[in-house]
């Protein structure tokens, strides 16, 4: 039998099973139902209150095949898929580790292309507090005109 860390055995999978968050879960339902989601989102709080839990359901709600949908079904490929982080539209970028220009770069060249089966890329920068200085400038022309199809989630304490 694997082991496997209680945080990840446990983690909410969906919006509903976010807890202390209702103010957050509520927003960002109502914006999927009606259609205005916005291109990019900035989560903030303190460590372990579900920053990266919270983007990667809304990933699954906007990329579920059944959706965009408040409730992501979680047994389709594409959630199933984010869940097990190996879907390659869901770009996770540790900013800790991953904070130079370089990087950013890397990131940057596959946005320009359409998703290969989700809806949406979805791009996922955790701790993105700590990118450099030039990696935030080298990001800010794609966060100012990003293609369609790209959604951006950035994480920070």
């Amino acid at each position: 039998m694997a082991y496997t860390v209680l945080a990840r055995k446990y983690r909410p999978q969906t919006f509903a099973d976010l807890v202390g968050q209702e103010h957050v879960t509520r927003t960002l339902s109502n914006a999927i139902a009606s259609d205005r989601v916005a291109h990019a989102f900035l989560f903030t709080g303190v460590r372990g209150v579900g920053k990266t839990t919270t983007a990667r359901i809304l990933a699954k709600a906007l990329c579920c095949e059944n959706g965009p949908t408040p409730e992501p079904c979680g047994t389709c490929d594409v959630c199933v898929d984010i869940t097990a982080g190996r879907d390659t539209d869901v770009l996770e970028m540790d900013g800790a580790s991953n904070n130079s220009v370089e990087d950013v770069r890397r990131l940057q060249e596959s946005l320009p292309y359409r998703p290969q089966r989700d809806r949406f890329k979805v791009v996922i920068v955790d701790e993105v507090h700590m990118l450099s200085t030039g990696a935030f400038n080298a990001f800010l022309k794609t966060l100012e005109e990003p293609p369609d199809h790209v959604k951006f989630i950035f994480a920070t304490t």
